[in-house]
């Protein structure tokens, strides 16, 4: 059988809407956090595996390039869900549940503190600044030798 032009009869080739449902899936989750069964509901794909496949997919496909902007990004994020949750905690009309406020005021803190890179050991900390010099050339620090004008 004659292969015609367009004929895709066993071809690994996505359909043209593939990508930018992938594209749209991949910022949904990302901007406005829903679920994989409300991206494939939007999205149209056929069930929130898929949609979660679509997601990975193209994040394994794209490369950041402002790691400190995606960083901002997490720390506002995480932010806006402490503010919510202290609200909680403060509010005595959700007494019953403060201590389920305060796990997950403790869950934030603790990314947050994973994101900027907070939970050095303390050995490793004590030596984090500190510069070793083990070797150094000769007459390293010795003034150097007047010109004679």
């Amino acid at each position: 059988m004659s292969k015609r032009h367009g004929d895709n009869s066993g071809g690994n080739t996505r359909d043209v809407n593939a990508g930018i449902r992938a594209s749209l899936a991949l910022k949904l989750r990302a901007q406005q956090h829903l679920s994989y069964a409300e991206i494939a509901t939007q999205c149209g794909f056929a069930s929130k595996g898929a949609a979660h496949n679509a997601v990975q997919r193209e994040l394994s496909r794209s490369i950041s390039t402002n790691v400190e902007e995606m960083r901002r990004e997490e720390l506002a994020t995480l932010e806006y869900l402490e503010m919510t949750v202290l609200k909680r905690l403060r509010d005595e009309e959700y007494s019953k549940s403060m201590l389920f406020a305060v796990d997950r005021l403790l869950v934030i803190m603790e990314r947050r503190a994973k994101l900027m890179g907070l939970d050095i050991p303390v050995d490793q900390a004590v030596f984090a600044n500190q510069i070793v010099i083990r070797e150094m050339p000769a007459n390293y620090l010795t003034p150097p030798a007047e010109v004679p004008s």
